[in-house]
Parts: C-alpha cells; structure tokens; sequence
C-alpha cells in the first residue's frame, strides 16, 4: 500500500514530498475527505507505464490510392492521399480528441465506451510535439 498524506499535509510539506516524488521515484497519495485521492508522480514514470497501451492504426490501401488509417481502440478513422499524409491526419485527431476529451471528462469517464480511451488519451497529452505523438503510432497493413 501506498502511504496516504492528507491534503494540509501536502500543502505544507509540498517541496519534500516533490522531491521523493521527483528525486526518489516515490509516488506520492494525497487524500482529502475520504474517498477523494490523487496520485503524484514523474511524468517519465507515468509515460513508461503507458507504453502498454500501443496507439496501433490498421492501414487500408482505398481504391483511389489514398490511404485509410482506422484505430480501433480509439474508433477514429482518418483518409489522406499518402500515408504521411493519413498519419498527419491522424496525429491532427488524436490530439483533438485527446483535448475534447479531457475538456469534457466527467462526461467522457461515464460513458462506458469511452472510459477505456484515459490511458491513449494521456499518452497523447503527454507528448511534446507532433512528431513525438507520431512516433507513438503504429502503422500495420490490415489483412
């Protein structure tokens, strides 16, 4: 089990508990109330433990030559003329939706088939840049 501070706790001891949080890797449970908690922890921890969910798009070669990218796990599909162009495209959805998201997530985390879009959703939102968002993309031909 994780040890629990309160939130006066926290807030007068906020630089030693970011320090173990930061300098020793240790995450850190801040409670108020009694059942509102939240978790801190380094950003590099949390992206390593995202890795687990793989922002995986299925590339489907159209008739017209263009290029159709459907991601499953997120229902986005997105159509470009190349596929860097489709992957651009994207990159553009994943970070709108990843904003819309977010934006809205009460609403989005009582919705039983979106509930399970928070972790590729953070992945996103934790990214940089969009060539770093790209490069969490991967591209599969669909059988």
């Amino acid at each position: 089990m994780l040890p629990e501070l309160n939130l006066t706790a926290a807030r007068n001891n906020f630089s030693s508990l970011y320090d173990q949080a930061y300098r020793e890797y240790n995450p850190i449970l801040i409670k108020r109330r009694r059942d509102e908690e939240v978790l801190m922890l380094r950003r590099d921890l949390v992206q390593d433990t995202l890795r687990a969910y793989p922002l995986q798009a299925q590339e489907v070669q159209e008739p017209d030559s263009s290029v159709t990218l459907v991601m499953p796990v997120l229902e986005l599909v997105v159509n470009g003329p190349t596929r860097d162009k489709a992957v651009d495209e994207l990159v553009t959805e994943l970070k709108a939706y990843a904003r819309d998201f977010f934006a809205q997530s009460a609403l989005f985390f009582h919705a039983p088939n979106r509930r399970h879009h928070f972790p590729y959703l953070l992945r996103v939102l934790l990214c940089n840049s969009d060539e770093e968002i790209r490069s969490l993309i991967e591209v599969e031909n669909a059988a």
